[in-house]
């Protein structure tokens, strides 16, 4: 039997195609993997921290349109095996309870309806990257706008498209939208007796963004007196990384609640203090001088601002001073302050002034219920 009895042309002009499909799918995805990052880069089209996902969206995409090709290029000349045909195929679907002009209604999941809610998911991520690039190309070399507020705008427009998108994904796959939302409101108030702790984080990310008291950048101080930065606001929780590097997940409600100092929205230079102690009978003018030219000599010190010394107690062990200086509220205030210990220490043994530990007097006391011979 000939070659030709098992491929037509039409079988090899199918197969042709698809190959050029692929071939074009596999020069592209190269190009992305090597190219794309530094294409947007010089395009101004790139937002910091987003340059993966991106590349994995576009990626997405890519693949989803030269799998569509690639399917077509198969089907060519087949109108037995089309599209059209393939996306009525059902996967699942049941009749409604209800008669519409005696008749009972069916809901049928189909395959189209499937590539037409990854259709709207993809269009959504799209529009989410397009309005990303848009705002932070508009808002780049604006001055009344920070940091903070572009992200604020960036999640707002997030959550609308989202929300858009879920409602036409609903009415595109036919289901009741007026149905769906009695449903979603009976629904609701039962998750709201039983989630309230998380509904009320879900207000309080609302009122982050939109208030603007704690915004991403912010270095805030908690409760705790933990130093943390904002990463990140999300609807219910936030990121926050500490000096050590870690994040931590914050419920927003904890951050709406709680005493939390926020560095950034406060004044820039902050007054800080150190304290320490010396052994009795030392130069108390001495220890003066030395706390004083300690804290001055550090370059992030503000100069115009008083530094002041206190005696602050007599302890137990010690003479308890603290030294009182300003600097910028910076997220590097924990080496600064440990510069400055530094600086106190060595000029402490320069000067023979010591630095007492705690010392405890033992007093033995015999037992004089002595055996007597």
């Amino acid at each position: 039997m000939a070659f030709t009895d098992y491929f037509s042309l039409e079988h090899l002009l199918n197969l042709s195609l698809f190959g050029v499909v692929i071939l074009v799918w596999l020069i592209v995805n190269n190009w992305i993997n090597k190219n794309l990052e530094r294409y947007l880069k010089q395009k101004g089209w790139l937002v910091q921290g987003r340059e993966k996902n991106i590349k994995k969206l576009i990626k997405q995409v890519l693949l989803l349109i030269c799998s569509i090709l690639a399917l077509e290029s198969l089907i060519i000349g087949h109108e037995e095996f089309s599209i059209s045909n393939i996306s009525h195929l059902e996967l699942f679907g049941f009749d409604s309870e209800e008669k519409i002009n005696g008749v009972y209604q069916r809901f049928s999941f189909t395959i189209g309806k499937l590539f037409y809610l990854i259709f709207v998911i993809i269009i959504s991520k799209i529009s989410i990257s397009v309005f990303r690039v848009l705002i932070h190309r508009s808002t780049r070399e604006k001055k009344w706008i920070d940091e903070g507020g572009t992200y604020t705008i960036t999640q707002l427009s997030k959550y609308v498209i989202y929300l858009i998108a879920a409602i036409v994904a609903v009415q595109g796959v036919g289901i009741d939208i007026t149905f769906l939302t009695a449903g979603v409101a009976a629904l609701g108030l039962g998750l709201t007796l039983s989630l309230q702790h998380h509904i009320s984080d879900v207000f309080s990310g609302v009122i982050l963004l939109f208030d603007g008291s704690i915004k991403v950048g912010d270095v805030v101080e908690m409760p705790d007196h933990q130093i943390c930065k904002v990463d990140n606001i999300f609807i219910r929780t936030s990121q926050l990384k500490t000096l050590d590097g870690k994040t931590i997940i914050v419920p927003n409600g904890y951050l709406t609640r709680e005493s939390v100092i926020n560095w950034t929205i406060s004044d820039k230079v902050t007054r800080f203090n150190i304290s320490v102690g010396v052994g009795y009978g030392s130069d108390t003018q001495m220890v003066k001088e030395i706390l004083y030219q300690s804290a001055l000599k550090h370059p992030l010190v503000e100069k115009r601002r008083n530094i002041t010394i206190e005696l602050e107690d007599f302890g137990d062990h010690a003479l308890r001073f603290k030294v009182y200086f300003w600097a910028q509220q910076t997220w590097e205030i924990v080496s600064i302050k440990s510069d400055i210990r530094l600086a106190i220490d060595q000029a402490f043994r320069n000067n023979k002034i010591k630095i007492p530990y705690p010392q405890r007097d033992l007093h033995i006391v015999s037992d004089s219920r002595e055996n007597k011979d």
